[in-house]
């Protein structure tokens, strides 16, 4: 399928931001390294010059990739039903509750398919008796193991062994899928084309753990992945596999020999693999099934940790820039959706590196201040509109950082750990439905994020006299630095210090879209 272009206008102001940004990191890394000064200075000067090159690299690859291709979701081709294939209908559990595997079970034999063709089984990790006299009453097969060794990876290998039809549609435990789910995605697999895999988009019941805190009008926190991103991803076959919600053809899983399980993040890593024998796999904006997202902090901070983890060990097991078959466009896509795990590695030394300014004195930027505010700004702005007003409410850059943010002394760690060899093959289920009253890890980050801002605010005083007595200029750098992480950390506190809330009314999918300035009202008035 060949690219869809964006409009013209687009593109120009996108090509503006490109330009304005390479002029900016060409400017940081030629002129404002401080190789003059001590071999401390030089070292933070280089250290803040890596992360903001590879943040402008993974901006440089979204712009080519992203922005200025056309976001789209292809419509399924309309068959004749006596052509549908056999599919056989995964649903994965260990230890959830009954109650909502039952729902599950249920949503899934309900969806509209030829019944003699639709095939639910569920496969049980963890042997219970319970859930084979649930299967028998609902009418659907059972499949257990005498051990659940690789977690749902090993799960799913051991069902695909127990069944035989051509594709394999997936469900997590809590999410239910639509009546239309098959008819929505199972035609792509007949249209002739050589297709691996279809991915719908997540969708919840209830409100995410920042919406449940801050409000119910922000947009829900994965919306941008799987109504943008994903969606641009088409344009060049690297739509991600989210190991849910979709539908995987058996011969694509038998070529890369099931799924992965090199990695606890088996979906990406078996999707990347399908896409590196040729099949194509396609994104689609319909959401067609909907589950129970966490309102639990610690679950939460587990889920995501567990995400990242596996993404890094996935770079790390298949040599990503080594592996045969991806283009080096997809590998560049792969690159960057896994390198975003190391935003909590990025915010940390963004809020340490002005304090090591303003307490120790460490000039880790050099250089005219009028210049460097000049070229900073038109890179910054234009990226700002770009990304908050052009394109549209699904994201907002300064939530991103701030959702970053109160992540960030747990994510950071955990991910370090990965990229140094430490590697952690532990694979936690996530637990929904868990009641939402603050515990262990509430605290940590509130002790943390009350920590920094103290520190910002005491380096932004120290910072204001170092320019005022000593008429050292350059420290106004680091003093609006600290300015803007102070009001991030603000938003990180109240998100720590508000109670989740349970909305009578969420509608999930279809949540007013606000602007940054209507966000910080809605919150500061509890909505």
């Amino acid at each position: 399928m060949k690219p869809k272009f964006a409009n013209p206008i687009k593109i120009i102001l996108f090509s503006l931001t490109f330009f304005a940004t390479i002029i900016y990191i060409t400017y940081r890394i030629v002129f404002t390294i401080p190789f003059n000064l001590r071999p401390v200075d030089i070292i933070f000067g280089i250290i803040v010059a890596i992360v903001e090159f590879i943040e402008i690299f993974e901006f440089c690859v979204y712009f080519r990739n992203t922005l200025i291709y056309k976001k789209f979701s292809p419509k399924a081709p309309k068959v004749d039903e006596s052509s549908l294939p056999d599919v056989d209908v995964f649903v994965a559990t260990y230890n959830e509750d009954l109650a909502l595997l039952e729902k599950t079970l249920s949503a899934c034999t309900n969806m509209k398919y030829p019944a003699k063709k639709l095939h639910v089984f569920v496969c049980d990790d963890g042997g219970r008796k319970d859930v084979e006299k649930l299967a028998k009453r609902l009418k659907v097969e059972y499949i257990s193991r005498d051990n659940n060794i690789f977690a749902k990876a090993g799960n799913y290998n051991h069902a695909m062994k127990k069944t035989d039809s051509p594709l394999i549609a997936v469900f997590d435990a809590d999410m239910r899928p639509s009546k239309d789910f098959l008819m929505k995605t199972v035609p792509f697999f007949v249209d002739g084309e050589k297709i691996g895999f279809v991915q719908t988009p997540q969708s919840f019941n209830n409100p995410d753990i920042f919406q449940a805190r801050l409000s119910k009008h922000l947009p829900f926190e994965q919306d941008y992945f799987y109504h943008y991103i994903q969606l641009a991803r088409n344009n060049h076959n690297s739509t991600i596999l989210c190991g849910t919600n979709c539908v995987i053809s058996r011969e694509a899983l038998k070529s890369v020999g099931g799924f992965s399980t090199a990695t606890i993040a088996e979906d990406i890593a078996t999707g990347m693999l399908i896409e590196s024998k040729g099949y194509r796999a396609i994104a689609i904006a319909d959401v067609l099934a909907h589950g129970e997202a966490t309102s639990n902090l610690s679950s939460f901070l587990k889920q995501r940790s567990r995400w990242g983890r596996g993404c890094i060990q996935t770079m790390k097991a298949y040599e990503l820039f080594r592996l045969k078959g991806l283009t080096l466009r997809q590998k560049f896509d792969y690159f960057v959706a896994i390198n975003y795990w190391c935003f909590g590695i990025r915010r940390i030394l963004y809020m340490v590196l002005p304090l090591l300014f303003a307490f120790f004195g460490i000039i880790a930027i050099q250089g005219d201040l009028q210049v460097f505010v000049v070229i900073f700004l038109a890179q910054y702005l234009l990226r700002r509109f770009l990304l908050d007003v052009l394109e549209g409410s699904y994201s907002s850059a300064t939530w991103t950082k701030i959702y970053e943010l109160i992540q960030a002394p747990f994510m950071a760690p955990v991910i370090l750990k990965e990229l140094i060899g430490f590697s952690n093959k532990k694979f936690a289920v996530t637990k929904k439905g868990e009641k939402t009253k603050k515990g262990h890890a509430d605290i940590i980050l509130l002790l943390v994020h009350l920590a920094l801002l103290a520190a910002n605010v005491a380096g932004i005083v120290l910072s204001y006299q170092r320019v005022q007595d000593e008429n050292l200029s350059i420290f106004i750098i680091p003093m609006v630095w600290m300015a803007i992480n102070s009001l991030y950390l603000l938003a990180a506190l109240i998100f720590d210090l508000r109670r989740s809330k349970h909305y009578k009314n969420f509608k999930p999918n279809k949540q007013v879209k606000y602007r940054f300035k209507t966000y910080l009202g809605l919150i500061a008035r509890g909505k």
